[in-house]
């Protein structure tokens, strides 16, 4: 007997594996704006705590180029935001010499001091303060927490976090 419904049956199962292709995509593209909130959240919640720090924090690559701040350290140089430092530091850049950018920019010590380091001001003053590195992560950038006052050599009292 030859099959009339052959092609029909054909079609059907070819119409139910496509819906089926359909709900799958809309399953990723949920799961996937679920991710990208869940980014966009804890983006924000870590930019509310770096902007809330008490010290200027800020993550350089090994040449110096300024990759992100937070407000407390583009305050310290006179900007606005740290968009504007962030921008305006390629071009002028936020060390005062290349040797406060090597000394700043070397990774500390356990039990080291903050290190005295001239920053480089909007308006083109230098500004004194102590510094301390971390260790390099990420294709050699480096963390820089930025004290607002300097110690001085014997001053034992100036809070030094400890790894």
């Amino acid at each position: 007997m030859r099959d009339d419904h052959r092609p029909k049956q054909e079609l059907i199962h070819e119409i139910t594996g496509l819906r089926k292709q359909v709900s799958d995509l809309k399953d990723a593209i949920a799961a996937r704006r679920r991710v990208e909130d869940a980014l966009r959240d804890t983006s924000g919640l870590l930019r509310k705590l770096s902007d809330s720090a008490p010290v200027g924090l800020g993550l350089f690559r090994s040449d110096g180029t300024l990759l992100a701040a937070n407000q407390r350290f583009a305050c310290m140089l006179g900007y606005q935001s740290p968009g504007e430092l962030q921008s305006l530091s390629s071009v002028l850049g936020v060390f005062a010499t290349p040797e406060d950018r090597t000394r700043a920019l070397e990774p500390r010590q356990p039990d080291e001091a903050p290190r005295r380091t001239l920053f480089r001001c909007k308006d083109g003053c230098r500004l004194l303060q102590g510094v301390l590195a971390g260790d390099p992560i990420d294709g050699g950038a480096v963390a820089l927490v930025i004290f607002n006052g300097i110690p001085s050599s014997s001053d034992t009292s100036f809070p030094v976090p400890t790894a």
